[in-house]
């Protein structure tokens, strides 16, 4: 008796998961809500505008061109992956409040078809979690992409003007990436080596001994690491770089830069003084830059390389 008393309260308990299931359909639900954060047809889609706290980005389709703010060409990859993200975003669960997200940014994403938004939403990361908001819900939801699951979403929808544009040379998160070294022409080379949990060392390749982290400026590190999103370069300079780097070429580099990603992307610039068509002047705002195998020089501007080639003292606690 107790046996068959045990087979009907399990029977009762299937029987109301299953009627809840039926008449609450949490599957319906996401496919419901889907629609409202998935891009249905990306081929439609002839304005994107992406906004953050600090930066604002409109993409604009003329043809089969993408253009920046109507002007400069964009890299196709990088507005294609956007779509490609959009249209496959896949729902994993559904949040109501506000996330409780460590160091979250919040960007502004909308897709648009002449004056008409046809999506528009909120982009929330924080970590290597990714919610989205539609405008005006009360909802979030926490996604993901299948089959790209180390993929940096907060990456492919940034709102940096520099990660769409053509003359891109890097564009690297912080924790993306794994080494840095930078060898001056008049100071010691070093590296600082970050492992998978962030924690970063600083070795002198040289000796091959370690600073000793307290001695770090951990600020000034930490930016060092966030410089490399959105390097670009101007134009080609016109110069092979085998002019540069011969035995008889009186020109001696002013740094050499690596970098490598996790992912197993390396970047190796180095960095020459770019002179006048006489070799007399020197350009104050521009550098010649020679970088990984490509046979001409580029012309790249020192806003994005003077943060780049500090000397060491520069990361000690109280450097200048």
């Amino acid at each position: 008796m107790k046996h068959h008393g045990s087979v009907v309260i399990v029977v009762s308990v299937l029987l109301v998961i299953a009627l809840l299931l039926v008449f609450t359909d949490p599957w319906s639900t996401l496919r419901r809500d889907s629609r409202k954060i998935i891009l249905q047809d990306p081929a439609e889609i002839d304005r994107i505008v992406l906004t953050d706290a600090y930066d604002s980005t409109v993409l604009i389709r003329h043809d089969t061109a993408w253009v920046l703010s109507g002007r400069e060409p964009v890299h196709p990859v990088a507005v294609e992956n956007l779509l490609f993200a959009a249209q496959r975003m896949q729902i994993n669960s559904i949040l109501t409040g506000e996330p409780d997200m460590e160091g979250k940014t919040v960007r502004q994403v909308r897709f648009f078809r002449g004056d008409r938004a046809v999506l528009e939403y909120e982009f929330i990361t924080g970590g290597r979690q990714y919610l989205i908001r539609p405008f005006g819900s009360e909802r979030a939801y926490y996604v993901s992409l299948p089959g790209y699951e180390n993929l940096h979403l907060d990456r492919i929808f940034s709102s940096a003007a520099n990660h769409y544009l053509e003359h891109t040379l890097m564009d690297l998160l912080p924790s993306e990436i794994a080494l840095i070294e930078v060898d001056r022409a008049d100071g010691e080379p070093f590296r600082f080596i970050q492992d998978e949990n962030g924690d970063i060392r600083c070795i002198l390749p040289e000796t091959d001994s370690a600073i000793p982290s307290r001695q770090l400026d951990e600020v000034a590190v930490r930016l060092l690491f966030s410089y490399f999103t959105g390097i670009r370069y101007e134009r080609n300079a016109g110069i092979p770089v085998s002019r540069l780097t011969s035995p008889a070429s009186k020109v001696t580099p002013l740094a050499r830069l690596h970098v490598e990603s996790r992912a197993g992307e390396e970047h190796t610039l180095l960095v020459f003084p770019l002179h006048d068509e006489n070799g007399r002047d020197t350009d104050m705002f521009r550098a010649l830059v020679a970088y990984n195998d490509r046979p001409e020089a580029l012309v790249v501007n020192y806003i994005y390389l003077d943060v780049l080639m500090r000397k060491l003292s520069r990361y000690f606690a109280g450097g200048e």
